[in-house]
């Protein structure tokens, strides 16, 4: 039999192999996809805001860090309470204890909450899916603040009087008296059935529920809440201080204390009935009411005065401001600004137009004169040793302060002086102008050092003032130079500023220097004539009486002798027959009138001229006292 091709059979288990594997590759890819987004979506939910649909105490904190839902559950639960009420009965009598007698602990529940979000790794995924469809709950835990006024009401209404324990604190004496066995209510599971009342509404969002059962019964005294009456008697030592609106006294209050267990111990120990005694601890401020009054404002810290130059309009703007300073209080860190309290510096305020020394000028400006006090202030608190906060210097030496450099500038709301009390009590500042125009000021308080303040200076260099003389056609020839008002004289200085502290018997204790101030000189400014400078001796450039003065020669006087021609001859009397020794010109001189051009023959040696030769003027400046007008002088006030 002939060979015959066969088939080929293949092996069992290998038909479709390759095909097989493609779903396979496929699952694999589905799952390792859901793997890594579940594992996203753990990594996601362990963040630190709220799962969705998360409540706490019925409020939606969805989304929320822990801060914002402490923030939220504070904004409104106490909203929330105000509008609910609680209610129980008590032997058929009703009672209602008001929505604001709770309190709810907000810190407790968001913690429980974060709490319940912190699971395992591979939880939080399950959890967070699980929020996402059904939501999360949390409890809001609420509390009584004490015992509420009904549940004191319902006690003496259904329970037996003497079955209470009571309580009296008199004349800083605690006395319990105990209660005996009897009626009673179980005040502990009233007030914890009310609290669970009060929760659900909030959870639920009612505002009403159905009223709990006070319930009755023949027990021995409760025990009396403690940490309610250690709520009402307890307060801790206050001291006396000065109310900064009122400035009156509030009293120091002595603090009282007593141990809650040591009371408890004593009153389980007693016997029905009895009185217990509970020691109190009382503890003194460090700031009585008495030492307050005593010790307030007794002490002058540092007092000076300055004199008040005119004019009138001067006076009346320094005693406007001494009025608005006189009785300010500062309290201990209070901070004294001047223009707060004086300013606005403006007609409207009150103030009038004085001399001012403005771009080297004296002007009337609203308010002229106020720098004196704010300087007399600023010195009198260096002596009582007080914080500088802010000071500036006027450009020119004024001349009213007893000490250079201790000057203090204000103006508008721009430069401002400000000083601190930086000592233990309030201090009180007095300020007035008396008939004689003195200024006085004077800083009170209370001296727990004995040391005060006694600022000087040291002249570093000085530039003395100009006369300066500048032209004007106006005055007339010949007069002498006329000063113009509004150019005050002030010599320029240059002076360290130190303060020198000393002890209440007279010791230096420390000397600080405290900075060096630099004032400009004013230059006086005169008018004259320019026909008059070479007279005067002035120099047109500098402005300054340095050149030597040039005076002009007289002319002649007319000769006392009847002659109508002078005789050349120098006796007595002249020869009539005498000839002139010169040709007489064509139109004779008429008799009594002197030649035109006379020879020195022409004027006799031993008459005088009928005007004296002038005295030569000194290149010398001359020295000038400072006059009274309020537009020189230290009524001015420097500019700054």
């Amino acid at each position: 039999m002939g060979h015959v091709e066969g088939k080929r059979v293949e092996p069992k288990g290998k038909k479709g192999q390759g095909k097989s594997r493609a779903p396979l590759i496929a699952a694999g890819v589905v799952v390792a996809a859901l793997a890594a987004g579940y594992v996203g979506l753990c990594a996601y939910a362990g963040g630190s805001a709220f799962w969705p649909n998360t409540t706490i105490g019925g409020m939606d904190v969805s989304g929320q860090s822990r801060e914002q839902a402490v923030n939220t559950l504070e904004q409104t639960v106490a909203q929330r309470l105000s509008g609910l009420t609680a209610r129980f009965v008590c032997e058929g009598k009703s009672y209602e204890v008001p929505g604001g007698e709770f309190t709810t602990y907000t810190e407790d529940a968001v913690s429980s909450a974060t709490q319940g979000q912190n699971v395992n790794f591979f939880l939080r995924g399950v959890r967070y899916l699980t929020s996402l469809a059904a939501g999360q709950t949390y409890d809001l835990s609420v509390g009584l603040t004490g015992t509420p006024e009904a549940v004191e009401q319902a006690i003496r209404e259904c329970a037996d009087a003497e079955a209470q324990t009571t309580w009296t604190f008199t004349d800083n004496q605690l006395v319990f008296h105990k209660g005996v066995t009897g009626r009673t209510i179980d005040t502990q599971a009233l007030t914890t059935a009310l609290e669970e009342q009060v929760s659900r509404m909030l959870a639920d969002g009612s505002t009403s529920a159905d009223p709990v059962e006070a319930q009755v019964t023949t027990a021995p005294p409760a025990e009396p809440d403690f940490d309610a009456i250690q709520s009402e008697i307890c307060v801790p030592a206050a001291d006396a201080y000065l109310d900064q609106d009122s400035y009156e006294i509030v009293p120091s209050v002595t603090g009282v204390d007593f141990d809650v267990e040591n009371a408890r111990q004593l009153l389980n120990d007693a016997a029905e009935g009895s009185d217990v005694s509970v020691p109190v601890t009382l503890t003194e401020p460090k700031v009585t009411t008495a030492a307050l009054e005593a010790n307030l404002f007794k002490d002058v810290l540092g007092t000076g005065s300055t004199k008040c130059a005119g004019p009138s309009a001067r006076w009346y703007n320094i005693d406007l401001a001494a009025s608005r300073i006189n009785g300010v209080i500062l309290m201990p860190g209070d901070v004294f600004s001047y223009n707060d309290h004086c300013g606005p510096y403006t007609l409207a305020s009150g103030y009038q137009k004085a001399g001012t020394y403005q771009n080297g000028q004296s002007i009337d400006a609203t308010a002229g004169g106020i720098c004196q006090l704010s300087s007399t202030l600023y010195w009198v608190t260096l002596k009582a040793n007080l914080e500088t906060v802010e000071r500036k210097q006027h450009a020119f030496n004024g001349g009213y302060m007893p000490v250079v450099g201790t000057d203090a500038t204000v103006w508008s709301d721009v430069i401002d002086f400000k000083f601190k009390n930086d000592t233990d009590y309030p201090i009180k500042i007095e300020a007035y102008q008396d008939k004689n125009h003195n200024l006085h000021v004077t800083i009170y308080g209370t001296d727990t050092t004995g040391i005060h303040g006694e600022p000087y200076s040291v002249a570093i260099s000085t530039v003395p003032y100009k006369n300066l003389y500048k032209p004007d056609d106006s005055i007339p020839v010949g007069s002498e130079p006329q000063r113009d008002p509004n150019y005050s004289r002030y010599n320029g200085i240059t002076v360290d500023v130190y303060q020198k502290l000393v002890d209440a018997n007279g010791k230096t204790v420390e000397t600080t220097f405290l900075y060096r101030n630099t004032y400009k000189s004013s230059d006086a400014v005169y008018y004259y004539n320019p026909a008059d400078a070479a007279r005067l001796g002035i120099n047109t450039e500098t402005q300054l009486r340095t050149e030597t003065p040039v005076t002009t020669t007289p002319s002649p006087s007319p000769s006392a002798s009847p002659s109508a021609t002078p005789s050349a001859s120098p006796s007595a009397t002249p020869s009539p027959s005498a000839t002139p020794s010169v040709t007489p010109s064509a139109t004779p001189t008429p008799a009594g009138t002197p030649s035109a051009t006379p020879t020195p023959a022409d004027t006799p040696a031993a008459t005088p001229s009928a005007e004296p030769t002038p005295t030569p003027v000194t290149t010398a400046p001359p020295v000038f006292t400072p006059a009274p007008s309020p537009t020189a002088g230290p009524g001015m006030e420097p500019e700054a």
